[in-house]
């Protein structure tokens, strides 16, 4: 014993002058260095909740859903316009020659959605320049049909298809496409809520472990540094050997060291909570150690039986759920493609009557209301570019079915492997909770024979850190429990 604190006062009288200390007994203790402190959960806690308004008001992987589901709904407002009503007009006139005459005409169209039916009306006229013929060659026999009375022409009527664009057209094919869309995007905003919701829940148990792991470690060293001297005053009475004080010493350093660690893990800790805790603008913000909760809980909900979530989830979790309104969309793709397959048969019925006053042949000719029915057959005689459309559409729609069958087997997992780590962290919680209890209490008995001088102090630093882990494993283990429940709630949905 003697020998070796000899070498260690030589080695120790080797250092500089500057950083020499007086010695205790023979041996010269090394400086000791303060090292930064941080005040841990001395203001208001920032909770758990306060973290998640955050992110769904401000997160950009929402936000950004969030304007995605506008360009959505944007696209459906847009398949709307298909049917809105329709205003077309024209005019012409030839005022010298000799024709002179002009022709104008108005017309509305409502297309709907009542099997594709389209209404139409308007009004048109065509008339000499000169109401007196007998002066006026009149409009040319030729252009006869643009002829009406003076007040021109009435009319309307409706198209209906009877068997391509009946079910199902282009105006309907993109609109009812949109509206799957829309519900698409509606439930992919609902993943990113769920699982940015469960990165931030991950985020802040870390840190809020990070800062009871800091205290420990501030608890530890404070244990050092209280006894550091009376062990001095103990060694320099004769009561201990002189390497108790290098002892002490060295402990203190390692454990000055491992705050410095700790304050390291616990400043990224608050560096990465930052992009989940955010100000009025979206900007990120460092959370203080001063409002960091004083404990991690226990979780107070209880998880539904396994079994009951994986038939819940496999059938409402946002992700079966968007990939079924896909499938929806898909689904009227194929229908319209299938239709194409169909011939063009279309039936008009059109009503129009002339108003006004004109010569004897064009009151005998124009005056009585005139109905006019009309069909319109239309068959393509090969069909292959509506076969090749009815292939690609079911096979993107069969792709589709089988990615919904894999994204359910995945939820099913995903449960199964939080139910897992459930399980796995409620029993590493009792655990780590004994664990720390028994090793707490051998330090404090340890502590106490020490002071009795029935115990070496290397004992007593031995006993101090393994309590120390232990509570630092009690620390990560609420943690991981916390975790672990954030996880199940963004994998099995709320009944």
């Amino acid at each position: 014993m003697r020998a070796l604190i000899a070498g260690l006062a030589m080695s120790l009288l080797a250092l500089p002058a500057a950083a020499q200390v007086p010695p205790i007994g023979r041996v010269p203790l090394p400086p000791s260095t303060p090292v930064e402190r941080v005040d841990v959960g001395g203001g208001e806690p920032l909770t758990l909740g306060q973290v998640l308004s955050s992110v769904e008001r401000h997160h950009p992987a929402i936000e950004a859903a969030r304007q995605e589901l506008r360009s959505a709904e944007g696209e459906r407002f847009a398949a709307e316009g298909g049917f809105d009503t329709t205003l077309s007009g024209q005019a012409w006139m030839a005022p010298a020659g000799y024709y002179q005459w002009g022709r104008a005409y108005a017309n509305l169209y409502q297309p709907t959605p009542l099997w594709g039916a389209t209404f139409f009306g308007g009004w048109r006229i065509g008339r000499p320049f000169d109401a007196d013929e007998s002066s006026d060659p009149g409009i040319p026999s030729y252009y006869r049909n643009y002829e009406t009375l003076d007040a021109g022409e009435l009319r309307a009527g409706v198209r209906v298809p009877l068997w391509r664009d009946g079910p199902i057209d282009y105006r309907r094919r993109r609109l009812w496409a949109a509206e799957h869309y829309r519900d698409a995007y509606a439930q992919y905003l609902e993943v990113r809520r769920l699982y940015v919701g469960y990165e931030a829940a991950s985020a802040y148990w870390y840190w809020a472990a990070a800062g009871r792991k800091y205290v420990i470690a501030s608890d530890l060293l404070a244990l050092a540094e209280a006894r550091d001297a009376q062990i001095r005053a103990q060694v320099a009475a004769g009561a201990y050997p002189a390497i108790e004080a290098l002892e002490n010493r060295r402990v203190i350093l390692g454990r000055q060291r491992d705050l410095v660690s700790a304050r390291r893990a616990l400043e990224q800790a608050a560096i990465g909570l930052s992009l989940y805790v955010r100000d009025r603008r979206g900007d990120p913000i460092v959370p203080s150690p001063a409002r960091l909760p004083v404990a991690i809980p226990a979780p107070a909900d209880q998880p539904m039986p396994l079994e009951r979530a994986v038939r819940l989830a496999s059938a409402r979790h946002p992700t079966v759920q968007r990939y079924e309104a896909l499938q929806r969309r898909q689904e009227v793709y194929v229908d319209y493609a299938e239709n194409r397959f169909a011939p063009r048969i279309d039936v008009q019925l059109e009503a129009s009557v002339d108003l006004g006053a004109g010569n004897d042949r064009q009151q005998s000719t124009y005056e009585a209301p005139v109905v006019e029915g009309s069909v319109l057959i239309e068959v393509p005689l090969q069909f292959r570019e509506a076969r090749g459309g009815i292939d690609r559409e079911r096979a993107d729609l069969g792709a589709l079915r089988e990615e919904a069958r894999l994204a359910r087997d995945q939820i099913a997992q995903s449960v199964r492997d939080a139910h897992s780590a459930l399980e796995a962290a409620r029993e590493g919680l009792v655990l780590a909770r004994e664990a720390a209890e028994v090793a707490v209490a051998v330090a404090n008995a340890e502590r106490t024979r020490f002071e009795l001088g029935d115990a070496q102090l290397l004992m007593v630093n031995l006993r101090e850190q393994y309590a120390a882990e232990a509570r630092k494993y009690l620390v990560e283990a609420e943690a991981a429990l916390q975790i672990a429940h954030a996880r199940w709630r963004a994998v099995v949905p709320a009944e």
